[in-house]
């Protein structure tokens, strides 16, 4: 939804479930088109896409062309046949079997008038890691109150047909670009201080991408194809950010004011707290800048892991504590943006005040949870017809909600997390803890930069070959218990990793970790780049056996780096039938 944006005067509000479509061409009428009975319908709208000669929708890259039409709640075609081209989206979610889709008409289009306006490209999210399929609508819908983010993606639930077969519930969904009716900036592609850029801070980039201090960004929005205009476009607007950036570290606010709209910074902060999301600092992390505007935080993008959806780092899943990458910038996957802001008196007094201006619509999530639910429950089950999840591990959520055996029980403890996590954040921000700068994590310890990096590093078993037969659960005393069925051939072929942490040039660490194998088994430890070419900063050999043994050693980084990885090899065929465990895993920098 758009809100205030510097480039039109004034709010305009538009409803969300509006099921009346306009502004279509006339072959889009429901009088002209079939009958809506061929399908079976609940309380949703009904999206169906056929592709050209039901050819298969394959590529994250190439676009299939194909028809699509739209049954709005009612029953009634709000359009039939219209020409589209459809590809796969997502990045994580491209391995699940319950696939995602991106969507791009030749003329504009307002689908189901969800929008506040037409626009050609949209997305058909699956949330196939999202037991309630709620996590990402919820965070967009509240989005709409945070006034200080100038626009939120407008979305709704459907249930989707592809090439006449069920495919279940998703999210249709505006998509992220410029646009008069999205992110509303300029677009003068040849121009390099009066255009527009959004930009995407995200350790997926690829191109048009730049590295400021340990984040990663890359512009979203159309350059110039002439490359040497693109090269002072992207030296423009990095050197705009790392001044924003450098300005928030120097910690002066008003100095700040003149390189950063804070009320967005302090609304994306509020809006990524309160759901506890993993993914804040390192992808879907938006900010963009108008031509003649100040750096602005936003979208939001991306929440299917948060709200205790993620049990890969410990504590995520808890309703109390901080989340640490928003606190301490020691990681991979931290925030910069959240950690050097929340450092500054000024800034926690701006999120106190924000937090309590907006107590009354944060306290109402919970239960717009249950309305949603509740509204469209019949069509939100029949998701479960067609994929047998519930009660099983889908990716990396924890034990309790893998544990959930019916939509109901999902919607519930989504509802009941951001109820005690919303008190357990009101009371805090309005604490004096919270005013003098100390924060705790979900066991009430204070979270410093000597903290046990380790604590917040995503840990997992991985599977590097697709013949890797595996089963792990996560430890309480931050480690793995694996079961390994086929290792693969190579060492490499399994391992357990911690991933995302930081080094210091010259610092030293203290490494320690207590391991087992069910079988006597050797095997090799290194910490490396957590990228291509994987160089190693250190490496060593367990020897481990039935009895548990500990490993300590002091490790001093002969590099500074951003992304690091703790990686312990279990592949090969001796490993085949093993049982290993690695517990009480430890990462902590010696003071100085």
């Amino acid at each position: 939804m758009r809100k205030k944006l510097s480039t039109i005067a004034g709010i305009l509000i538009f409803s969300l479930l509006t099921t009346n479509l306009v502004g279509f061409s006339t072959k889009a009428f429901a009088a002209e088109t079939p009958d809506s009975s061929e399908y079976k319908q609940y309380e949703m709208p009904i999206v169906t896409i056929n592709t050209d000669s039901d050819s298969k929708i394959d590529s994250k890259e190439v676009y299939t062309n194909a028809k699509i039409s739209l049954i709005n709640s009612d029953g009634k075609y709000e359009m039939s046949d219209i020409a589209t081209s459809v590809k796969l989206r997502g990045n994580s979610s491209m391995y699940a079997e319950k696939k995602s889709y991106k969507i791009k008409f030749e003329e504009k289009q307002n689908l189901l008038n969800i929008g506040d306006g037409k626009a050609k490209t949209w997305c058909l999210i699956s949330n196939c890691y999202d037991g309630s399929l709620l996590r990402n609508l919820t965070v967009y819908h509240f989005a709409e109150v945070l006034d200080g983010i100038s626009y939120s993606p407008n979305c709704r639930s459907i249930e989707l047909y592809v090439n006449k077969k069920y495919q279940g519930v998703y999210l249709l969904c505006e998509d992220v670009n410029i646009n008069k009716n999205r992110v509303a900036i300029s677009e003068e592609p040849d121009k390099v201080e009066n255009n527009g850029y959004l930009v995407e801070m995200s350790r997926y980039a690829e191109d048009n991408k730049f590295d400021i201090d340990t984040a990663t960004y890359e512009v979203k929005s159309d350059l110039s194809k002439t490359q040497s205009i693109k090269n002072q476009q992207i030296n423009y607007i990095s050197k705009y950010i790392e001044k924003a950036y450098n300005a928030l570290k120097s910690g002066n606010e008003k100095d700040l004011r003149k390189y950063i709209d804070l009320d967005s910074l302090v609304d994306i902060y509020i809006g990524n707290e309160i759901v506890n999301n993993v993914d804040a600092g390192w992808d879907s992390f938006y900010v963009y800048k108008d031509a003649g505007g100040k750096l602005c935080f936003g979208p939001m993008w991306d929440f299917d892991l948060a709200m205790g959806n993620a049990n890969c780092v410990m504590g995520f899943e808890a309703w109390s504590g901080f989340n640490p990458y928003n606190v301490l910038n020691v990681n991979a996957n931290s925030n910069p943006w959240f950690c050097h802001a929340l450092s500054k008196s000024w800034f926690r007094d701006l999120v106190k005040k924000r937090w309590n201006k907006l107590q009354g619509q944060i306290n109402a999530l919970p239960k717009s949870v249950i309305k949603e639910a509740q509204t469209n429950y019949k069509s939100y089950c029949r998701n479960f017809e067609k994929w047998d999840v519930l009660g099983k591990q889908v990716y990396i959520e924890p034990a309790e909600i893998s544990a959930l055996t019916t939509f109901k029980m999902h919607y519930n403890y989504l509802s009941s997390w951001l109820n005690k996590r919303i008190k357990w954040l009101t009371g805090y921000i309005n604490s004096k803890d919270f005013k003098n700068g100390i924060f705790v994590n979900y066991k009430g310890k204070q979270l410093t930069a000597n903290s046990n990096l380790l604590e917040i590093s995503p840990i997992l078993a991985l599977s590097n070959t697709s013949d890797v037969d595996l089963t792990y659960k996560m430890l309480p005393d931050i480690g793995l218990a694996v079961s390994i069925k086929n290792a693969g051939a190579q060492s490499w072929n399994t391992q357990i990793a911690a991933s995302g942490f930081m080094l210091e040039k010259g610092a030293e660490y203290v490494l320690s970790f207590d391991y087992s194998c069910s079988e006597p088994r050797q095997m090799p430890i290194c910490i490396q780049q957590n990228y291509s070419p994987w160089t190693p900063y250190y490496s060593g050999e367990l020897k481990a056996t039935k009895e548990p043994q500990h490993y300590e050693t002091v490790i001093k980084a002969p590099a500074a780096d951003s992304n690091c990885a703790l990686t312990i090899s279990l592949g090969g065929n001796t490993f085949n039938g093993t049982d290993v465990t690695i517990n009480n895993m430890s990462f902590v920098r010696k003071s100085k």
